[in-house]
């Protein structure tokens, strides 16, 4: 089988990609084709995770706050990590936060084996399609009945006597018969094979490669899709039976398509497995919040039970969605968003680069949920290691912008926030 020549490279988001190794600046350096496929994706109206443009002379495309990675039809792979303030904690705090975001495969991430986290993302996830594939064919691949019309040597099933004496009229050692028997020639089956068949056109040679080919000749008796699209309906459309296929299915799904959750990718890659950084830190720290708070209270994430206007022509207009609220025992609620952008706590006149409009949101979810008590949460930086001083919107409601450090456990970081907002 053919194997494509990989260049990989690993850039965090915000960074900046060029051709050009002599400007002296901190641009990754790829090649000419590499960045002309860039370019048509920072230039495609449906790709909003690059950006095009021009310093002294050069072109240049910048990454946005995205995250995971992207394989170029030239075979080079890009890994956007998030910017750290320890970049060897990028790759492992990326899968880490991957494994929390809702309506992805990723929960089945292999974090416990040992190596994943220094794997290439792309192995990663190879890896991870081959583990849950490995779980699913312990219980058997499912098979189901076809009905199939041949020329058996043997009377099985129904006899066709009309084609029986078109087709063997000159073969007396033949019966046209009709019968049903059970196949792995199945939607869910073909891309299951489908998605081996992709990897290993992706992979350079390694370890995960070989366990590629051994599932290949594991499944040697299945086809490959006709038609994706037409499988993937297919699957969908299968009972409890199937219900095993699931994790699977999801990262075939992902694999075969490239799939951006969240993301537009645009048409020029070959693969893309895109995540929006603010919204994987978003999921992160709700799941942090939902499994560790350690006050007594109902904790809700995304609810949307309020309105900002409660009546227009008869009906309440512009839902109100805060990140998290933590509705106490004792009757209070608590309002915490989150936003992935690195603050300064020395730029005053700057407003530290909080967004107004973020200002003006928190105000509207604490007078709309009845909370005196906002919470800002952004990721820590070097400059930004301490609360803010408390932004007071009124005489009872108050704002506290706070970091989150992702260098700390989840549980440790998360019972931080909760001594904090004993103490407010």
């Amino acid at each position: 089988m053919h194997t494509r020549r990989t260049n990989r490279f690993a850039v965090t988001e915000q960074s900046l990609i060029t051709t050009d190794a002599s400007m002296g600046d901190d641009a990754t350096i790829v090649s000419g084709r590499a960045f002309d496929l860039l370019r048509e994706q920072a230039l495609d109206p449906d790709s909003d995770w690059l950006t095009l443009f021009t310093r002294k002379g050069r072109e240049y495309v910048r990454i946005g706050p995205y995250v995971g990675l992207v394989q170029l039809a030239d075979g080079t792979q890009l890994e956007l990590l998030p910017k750290l303030e320890q970049p060897d904690q990028a790759r492992p705090l990326l899968l880490t936060m991957l494994r929390h975001l809702p309506d992805s495969p990723f929960r089945t991430l292999p974090m416990s084996q040992t190596g994943a986290a220094d794997l290439p993302l792309w192995d990663v996830f190879v890896l991870t399609f081959l583990n849950v594939l490995t779980t699913l064919t312990r219980q058997g691949l499912q098979r189901a009945y076809e009905t199939v019309e041949r020329n058996e040597p043997v009377w099985k099933g129904k006899f066709q006597a009309t084609r029986h004496l078109r087709d063997n009229a000159h073969h007396a050692e033949r019966l046209a018969v009709r019968y049903d028997q059970l196949s792995a020639d199945i939607a869910p089956n073909r891309l299951l094979k489908s998605t081996l068949a992709t990897i290993d056109k992706q992979l350079s040679r390694s370890p995960v490669q070989a366990q590629v080919r051994q599932w290949l000749c594991t499944l040697d008796d299945v086809p490959e899709c006709v038609s994706i699209p037409d499988d993937l309906r297919a699957s969908q459309r299968l009972g409890r039976l199937f219900a095993r296929y699931e994790p699977a299915l999801r990262w075939a799904e992902a694999l075969l398509l490239g799939q951006a959750f969240g993301a537009q990718s645009g048409r020029t890659n070959s693969l893309s497995l895109l995540f929006p950084m603010p919204r994987v830190f978003e999921a992160y720290v709700a799941h942090g919040v939902r499994r560790y708070w350690s006050e007594s209270g109902l904790v809700t994430v995304q609810e949307s039970s309020a309105h900002l206007v409660d009546e227009h022509v008869g009906a309440p207009k512009f839902k109100l969605r805060p990140d998290i609220l933590i509705r106490q025992a004792d009757g209070q609620t608590l309002v915490l968003d989150t936003k992935w952008k690195l603050l300064d706590s020395t730029d005053r006149r700057g407003n530290y680069g909080i967004e107004q409009a973020d200002l003006y949101q928190l105000f509207a979810y604490g007078k709309k949920y009845d909370a005196t008590r906002l919470f800002l949460i952004y990721p820590m930086n070097p400059a930004f290691r301490e609360p803010l001083h408390v932004f007071g919107y009124d005489a009872s409601t108050t704002l506290h912008v706070l970091p989150f450090d992702l260098s700390r456990p989840l549980a440790a970081e998360v019972d931080k926030l909760v001594q904090y907002a004993q103490s407010v």
